[in-house]
């Protein structure tokens, strides 16, 4: 599952655009508190970090 977090407010709702593309933001992602450029959280990848490990 994809999710967006804003950096700025650590804010999770977000709209897209398809005037806001661009290359450091593929998605068009803006938070709609701040409305600066929110960042794609993969959540799968920090799933399988935190994940304890056998010694």
């Amino acid at each position: 599952m994809t999710r967006f977090k804003c950096l700025h407010c650590n804010g999770s709702q977000y709209r897209t655009s398809h005037f806001d593309v661009t290359r450091a933001n593929p998605h068009g992602a803006k938070c709609i508190f701040c409305k600066s450029v929110v960042v794609q959280i993969n959540t799968a990848r920090i799933a399988y970090q935190s994940r304890p490990y056998a010694l």
